[in-house]
């Protein structure tokens, strides 16, 4: 399970970054990740994506459409990514990791677009815009208090770090029975870079002590993999059933999981490996402190036998 250059296979035989399957050029060459936080993304990882945006998106494009009387509706879904016809929405569309309100920026393009003024565009969008029901649509994805219990058993911090707003996740949380285990939060509205932009995770571990090294990012898209690459994540994991496909999760994660419930045997052989890498690292160094030094001829040191040779 440590990774390495060459190719490796997880526990349950999904590739992972780096092995010859799916590897894009040069990788980092990581030390032994040891866990101490783990970050969750919230849509799609511990909540069901489609339930939650895809019935936003659904009502807001209908409401628009009514109020403008304009054929807005397609373009809209479009804009946002969502297949309204198999009622999906894609891989790296603007719905899987962009901010409340770039959502609302898109929004408005669409309406400009269509020959709309801006002060119609934003009427109308007062008219239509609203938020997700953080409780109504927030179907979990497993046994969320149950994992999260068993990380913090296991002496690790628990993050989130999402791209909706604080208020609504914070909501979601609570709702889920496991606000009390949420150290701390990074949310689309906190004013910070997007994913995959590296701030977010940064933020979260300063604020709980953490080396980024030992932290591990679990979520559901590509997006959340290169979050995890750039921040120096010790460890990304891809869970699958989210908004991005295998294909497009393996080729910046470290392990593939088909739900949840497999992440805590997964950190816990990583904390296995790590705590015996330093046991082996320590008594390593003991021997060596312990094995006395070569004899040195004193009129002639090796490095002045070097420097008279012809």
């Amino acid at each position: 399970m440590l990774r390495r250059a060459s190719a490796r296979v997880s526990s349950i035989g999904f590739p992972l970054r780096g092995s010859a399957a799916f590897s894009t050029g040069p990788r980092r060459v990581p030390a032994i990740c040891s866990p101490s936080l783990v970050v969750f993304d919230k849509d799609g990882t511990l909540i069901d994506f489609n339930l939650m945006w895809g019935g936003w998106v659904e009502s807001v494009a209908w409401k628009m459409e009514m109020t403008t009387k304009r054929p807005v509706r397609e373009k809209f879904f479009d804009a946002m990514g969502y297949d309204w016809v198999a009622r999906s929405i894609r891989s790296k569309g603007a719905l899987c990791c962009t901010p409340m309100g770039e959502l609302y920026a898109i929004a408005r393009k669409v309406m400009l677009d269509e020959g709309m003024s801006v002060a119609a565009a934003d009427v109308a969008l007062e008219k239509v815009w609203h938020l997700p029901d953080p409780i109504e649509t927030s179907r979990p994805l497993g046994d969320i208090p149950g994992l999260f219990l068993t990380i913090k058993q296991m002496g690790m911090k628990i993050a989130i770090c999402t791209a909706d707003n604080r208020g609504a996740t914070a909501d979601t949380m609570q709702h889920l029975g496991v606000a009390h285990m949420v150290d701390a939060m990074a949310c689309g509205d906190d004013q910070l870079p997007a994913k995959p932009a590296p701030e977010q995770i940064w933020t979260l571990c300063h604020k709980l002590g953490v080396d980024p090294h030992n932290a591990v990012m679990v979520g559901d898209t590509s997006t959340d993999m290169r979050l995890g690459l750039n921040a120096g994540c010790g460890l990304s994991i891809g869970v699958l059933g989210g908004a991005s496909s295998m294909d497009d999760l393996a080729r910046d994660a470290d392990v593939l999981i088909p739900s949840l419930a497999k992440l805590p045997k997964i950190l816990f052989q990583y904390s296995r490996q790590a705590a015996a890498f330093e046991t082996n690292a320590a008594t390593h160094a003991g021997r060596l402190s312990l094995t006395p030094p070569p004899p040195t001829n004193a009129a002639s040191p090796p490095h002045q036998l070097w420097a008279s040779a012809p």
